[in-house]
């Protein structure tokens, strides 16, 4: 084992995704009738691993962004026009909005819709995506839905929006194959607008769309937002203990969308990853029905997009002898090793219980919606007796943006409560009582403990054996190794029918 702290995520700059400003914006000399707006960096700043630092402490309150679930669900529905937007990375399923390059707007009549009346044609590039998308599955424009045809496009009577994913090479938006008239290829059609020279990287997707409206307001008279639905990002999976697949694949399972994080975000070699812990992970993950839907849209740094994946699992990553580790709080664990007052420095035990500031009897957990437009929800876990016990509903809410359905919200949301007000005595029973806290240190024979492990301690402080999992390792120059930890208990993922949760 290093003789560094194993601690949980740090901080360390670096630059998460390619940039597309360059090749979007060199070169365009539009015209004057044309408006531009350009695309800058993904500008998500990654925080990478440092070796030292004190530990994120407990699974669940540490791993909860605090950015608010309704900001983020508006956020991702906007359509925006801007030179400094950050290029979408989209994990899972969602519906998004994207960004307008470049639009242009053009007098004469379209098409073989002259006779209407319409006057006016809208043209418009719309960047989705910084990669290539596993499947697109719905268009919409405003709160109606489009319809869809083929070759990858979708129309109503107004409106006509192709779907591209530059694969390999680069394509330019001159490409008036990229472009829908009246259900056809542009190339078809005779009012097709000078189109700029905007050359679209490879693998990103974008969207380029065309809308007929009426400049004098008798027919289709406004330019409606276009928003997506997509399954996103394909990554690579983690076949078993040992193998990363060298293929990619549409995944939802947290451990593999951190794995992706780690790689192309912090440039972590699969030879630097714990494959075996990233495997025990997705595999609980599974059977808990844990999955993780987050697509990064604002700049953000790697801790907290870490963070939220973690979220949705109840997960803590680590670096441990040379490698970065990945577990989640499940129930029945195994204790890996049992300490006693011996193993425990003289006078460093430390035991605390929650203060009144991380107490709750009330519960709410919000989350991304796909039966509401993807919006915001909620549920709630209450908890009577605790509420005649403290006299008062006490309430906490959090806010885990990568969850999309309630019966995963519900899970999480009850053990976070349990995980606050309860413990067990000796039997096993649930008892109103806030789980203990503990430091302290030891010699370094105990070395091989570390985060995520569930120990026994028998100590003369304790009334009883009990059991913690740990939240931080770190071994100072001398040896001596600090733990923090909190109790452990089955109870915790554990209804109030004693039934288990996960």
């Amino acid at each position: 084992m290093s003789n560094v702290v194993k601690a949980v995520i740090g901080v360390a700059a670096i630059v998460f995704a390619p940039m597309l400003a360059p090749a979007l914006l060199g070169g365009m000399g539009i015209a004057a009738t044309a408006t531009m707006v350009g695309v800058a960096t993904l500008g998500i700043t990654l925080v990478g691993a440092s070796l030292v630092g004190s530990s994120t402490g407990d699974s669940m309150a540490s791993a909860v962004d605090t950015a608010s679930v309704e900001g983020y669900a508006g956020a991702k529905l906007q359509t925006s026009k801007s030179n400094v937007a950050p290029v979408p990375i989209i994990y899972g399923e969602h519906k998004i909005g994207g960004n307008i390059i470049w639009q242009y707007t053009n007098a004469s009549p379209n098409g073989n819709n002259t006779t209407n009346g319409y006057n006016r044609d809208y043209w418009a590039v719309m960047v989705i995506c910084d990669h290539l998308i596993h499947d697109h599955l719905r268009c919409f424009i405003g709160e109606d839905e489009l319809n869809s045809g083929s070759n990858g496009f979708w129309s109503t009577e107004y409106v006509h929006v192709r779907l591209h994913q530059a694969q390999s090479g680069t394509r330019n938006v001159q490409d008036t194959n990229l472009w829908i008239i009246n259900n056809s290829d542009a190339g078809s059609g005779s009012n097709t607008p000078s189109l700029p020279s905007i050359v679209i990287p490879a693998n990103t997707t974008i969207l380029c769309i065309h809308q007929v409206f009426d400049g004098e307001e008798t027919k289709n008279t406004a330019i409606e937002p276009i928003a997506l639905k997509v399954q996103g990002k394909q990554i690579r999976t983690i076949t078993n203990a040992t193998t990363i697949a060298s293929s990619v694949t549409y995944s939802t399972n947290p451990a593999e969308i951190l794995l992706d994080l780690l790689g192309t975000g912090m440039d972590i070699a699969d030879s630097d990853i714990d494959i075996a812990s990233f495997y025990a992970s997705k595999v609980a993950c599974a059977a808990a029905g844990f999955t993780c839907h987050l697509a990064l849209i604002q700049q953000a740094n790697i801790q907290s997009i870490i963070a939220d994946v973690l979220a949705t699992c109840r997960g803590k990553i680590f670096h441990s002898e040379s490698k970065w580790k990945f577990k989640i709080d499940t129930k029945s664990q195994s204790v890996v090793d049992t300490l006693t007052s011996d193993d425990v420095m003289q006078n460093t035990l430390s035991i605390s219980m929650a203060g009144s500031s991380n107490l709750a009897n009330k519960m709410i957990l919000k989350y991304i919606n796909p039966a509401d437009e993807y919006l915001s929800a909620q549920v709630v876990k209450e908890d009577s007796n605790l509420q005649t016990y403290d006299g008062q509903v006490i309430q906490k809410t959090l806010d885990i943006k990568g969850i999309n359905n309630a019966t995963h919200a519900n899970k999480l949301c009850e053990i976070a409560l349990n995980s606050l007000r309860y413990s067990e005595d000796a039997s096993g029973n649930r008892v109103k009582q806030t789980p203990l806290a503990i430091t302290f240190a030891t010699s370094v024979k105990n070395a091989h403990l570390e985060v995520g492990d569930v120990i026994s301690l028998n100590h003369a402080l304790l009334d009883r054996v009990r059991q913690f999992l740990i939240l931080s390792t770190a071994t100072d120059q001398s040896g001596v190794l600090q733990i923090s930890a909190r109790e452990y208990c089955e109870t915790h993922f554990k209804n109030a029918s004693a039934s288990y949760l996960i």
